[in-house]
């Protein structure tokens, strides 16, 4: 293994996890979300960015598995992958769907309250995407770990960026949650700050 994963292995995974995307743009370019494409390439882009941010989650405990130890080794790529698709997310909001427009943006800031949230996702991820690699593991040592258990933090952004902006159709919100919260409440538990808080009480 070398890196994320084994060279002989990524292009495969490259090309999954970049079907999505082709998947948005070659529609794109084929005019299938016209007259509003940027309402519909947010949706997608975001429920990408949700699916990958559940796989990151559901990595710890599916690697425990004998069988699927070895998807360990994607661990990281999936985070990357996962603050990619919210990276597009987070553009085409700005130039598709705000048009670059700070009258719009500004608007949005004080009617949309959730993208607060779905931006502290985003800056986290940031975060996390740049202190991935082997070097950056290197130099930060016993810090790495705790720095990436905000991924937690990012899946209650999620939540909270899913539900707070529902009007009509709580499908998503639903979906994700039955997904996410199950995962929370299997893993904040375990984490080293929650032992010491209750071994204080």
């Amino acid at each position: 293994m070398a890196g994320f994963w084994d060279r002989r292995e990524k292009p495969y995974v490259l090309a999954i996890f970049t079907l999505p995307f082709l998947w948005m743009f070659i529609s794109l370019v084929m005019g299938q979300y016209f007259p509003d494409p940027g309402k519909l390439l947010m949706r997608l882009s975001g429920i990408w960015a949700s699916v990958f941010v559940v796989a990151v989650m559901a990595m710890t405990l599916i690697g425990k598995i004998e069988a699927l130890k070895f998807i360990n080794r994607y661990r990281r790529f999936i985070g990357v992958t996962a603050f990619c698709y919210a990276l597009l997310h987070f553009i085409i909001y700005l130039v598709l769907f705000a048009g670059l427009s700070w009258t719009w943006i500004s608007s949005d800031l004080i009617e949309k309250p959730y993208i607060y949230v779905g931006t502290l996702a985003l800056v986290i991820m940031a975060a996390l995407a740049i202190t991935s690699t082997k070097s950056m593991m290197r130099k930060l040592g016993k810090k790495w770990k705790p720095l990436h258990r905000l991924m937690y933090l990012v899946a209650l952004a999620v939540i909270a960026h899913l539900w707070w902006q529902v009007k009509d159709d709580v499908s998503l919100a639903v979906y994700f949650s039955v997904l996410l919260v199950p995962l929370l409440l299997l893993k904040i538990p375990t984490l080293p700050m929650y032992k010491k808080f209750f071994k204080k009480t």
